[in-house]
């Protein structure tokens, strides 16, 4: 099975709830963000959360080379000692998510890209280890586009992040 790095927008009842689920019904916490990460009804895409497929760790090594302001892959704090998953959510403050959006939005995929050796994430053993497929790039690009999305939306709205590898 492979790891994923999911990731959900909160509103403040909704942090609340998931906060008390937590404490109190952890075996539903996990239930409840992933209703939240599918979105509003009325949406036919959700904007309130997503995965990067396997994509997370090929963006969270090229993201390392720029010296980002927020780890936006394994960054937050968790929340909670139990797994969803490979680790426990954690969150990301507002603060966090708008400082991450700036820096998102600031820095075109190009400036990643041009990091990016296949042979160098290979030898790295950067998960999945696919790097030196010809679609691997343009696959880290298209989920670039959605996290600098995600975070813009959430940071225009003040809302905290959760984050988790599943």
């Amino acid at each position: 099975m492979s790891m994923i790095t999911e990731y959900v927008r909160l509103r403040p009842h909704e942090l609340a709830e998931l906060r008390r689920l937590l404490a109190e019904k952890p075996d539903d916490a996990h239930e409840y963000a992933g209703d939240l990460a599918m979105g509003d009804e009325d949406e036919e895409t959700s904007s309130r959360g997503m995965d990067t497929d396997k994509a997370w760790a090929g963006l969270q090594y090229l993201l390392s080379r720029l010296d980002p302001p927020v780890d936006v892959i394994g960054g937050g704090e968790p929340l909670t000692d139990d797994e969803w998953g490979h680790d426990a959510p954690r969150l990301l403050t507002t603060d966090e998510v708008l400082r991450a959006a700036r820096f998102l939005a600031g820095t075109p995929f190009a400036s990643l890209a041009q990091h990016y050796t296949p042979a160098e994430l290979v030898a790295a053993e950067v998960y999945p280890v696919i790097w030196d497929e010809g679609w691997a790039l343009s696959s880290l690009e298209e989920c670039y586009a959605r996290i600098v999305a995600l975070f813009a939306a959430a940071a225009a709205d003040h809302e905290p992040m959760l984050v988790w590898k599943s």
